[in-house]
């Protein structure tokens, strides 16, 4: 069934700022620690007091409504792999998606069929990175000479994972292995096939919304034992520490989240089982300041973001059915 994302074609969101409506929260202090580097990927430009992010549903549609997919900046081409379809089934499905036009590009298959997958760009390509279909998986695909390859496994099985880039390494954070409510340890590698242990969630979570800022990795809220989380964690990818930083004005999980210049925005997610929500919120990681920043034309969760040219496209997900809807994110 198609998500109904039609009635909307322009969402407009407060600019990203402190403001009288602003929620300032605190932190608990937690750490662990490993030595790495870091670097940030590609982020919006920063705007201006007077600029704001413009959401806007694109014209095209993907070529099958998913969620829970990987999607990865390549050049100027965002590639879509993985996901759930219709059915709850997971698909070997991968292609190149022109933004700009909506053109796709078909790739090979999959080896694995997976989905509440992760990818990233390492060790000379992209990668996915666990995921589940019957179970949950360690595999590691890797898109080499032409086409997919199972290229490692992760240390444990491993889906609903979040997964970052910095400095030139891959980083996964939180998820779950089919034994523990969620897995706490944080992983590094340099070339998707050799993964190490780098440090510990003090709050290991699902479902969690990461992202790369000022050099400092950030996860937000998650699910534990189907309940959605409140912490939003910083990771320092230097030292491997990680604690509490502050705490998301609501319970939240199944969100999507971009740096925009020096912010953070939230968007979409689940605010229980069953509840999927548009609204959208702006972090100040200077300060911890949560501010209102609008809603997104339709509820949205588990859609995979990706970067190319200075704006942010926002693929598939569910409102709450699986959709082929693309939605853009700049700053006017």
């Amino acid at each position: 069934m198609r998500a109904c994302l039609t009635f909307a074609v322009l969402a407009l969101v407060a600019a990203c700022g402190a403001s009288p409506s602003a929620v300032h929260t605190r932190g608990t202090p937690s750490s662990s620690s490993s030595p790495a580097r870091s670097s940030s990927p590609p982020a919006l430009p920063t705007g201006g007091p007077s600029r704001r992010p413009t959401v806007r549903i694109l014209p095209w549609r993907l070529p099958t409504p998913v969620g829970r997919e990987a999607v990865v900046a390549v050049g100027n081409r965002l590639l879509v792999a993985g996901g759930l379809v219709a059915g709850d089934r997971s698909t070997r499905t991968a292609y190149r998606l022109d933004p700009a036009t909506g053109h796709v590009q078909p790739m090979h298959d999959l080896p694995v069929p997976v989905h509440d997958t992760a990818g990233v760009l390492v060790g000379g390509g992209p990668v996915l990175i666990g995921g589940g279909n019957a179970s949950e998986q360690d595999v590691v695909q890797a898109w080499r000479t032409g086409r997919w390859q199972v290229a490692g496994h992760l240390p444990q099985a491993r889906s609903d994972l979040s997964a970052v880039r910095v400095g030139g390494r891959a980083l996964v954070l939180g998820g779950y292995d089919a034994v523990t409510p969620a897995v706490p340890s944080v992983l590094a590698s340099s070339d998707g096939v050799s993964w190490k242990v780098i440090g510990s969630l003090p709050v290991p979570v699902r479902y969690a919304a990461g992202v790369v800022q000022g050099g400092a990795v950030w996860l937000f809220g998650g699910e534990r034992s189907g309940v959605q989380q409140t912490a939003v964690q910083r990771i320092d990818p230097v030292t491997g520490s990680a604690r509490v930083a502050a705490h998301l004005p609501r319970p939240l999980g199944h969100a999507s989240a971009i740096a925009l210049g020096r912010r953070i925005l939230l968007l979409g997610g689940r605010t229980g089982p069953t509840s999927v929500t548009s609204q959208m919120w702006c972090f100040d990681p200077a300060t911890h300041h949560f501010t209102r920043a609008g809603k997104l034309p339709v509820p949205l969760a588990d859609a995979a973001v990706g970067v190319v040219s200075g704006v942010a496209y926002v693929v598939g997900g569910e409102s709450p059915e699986v959709t082929d809807r693309v939605l853009s994110v700049t700053l006017r």
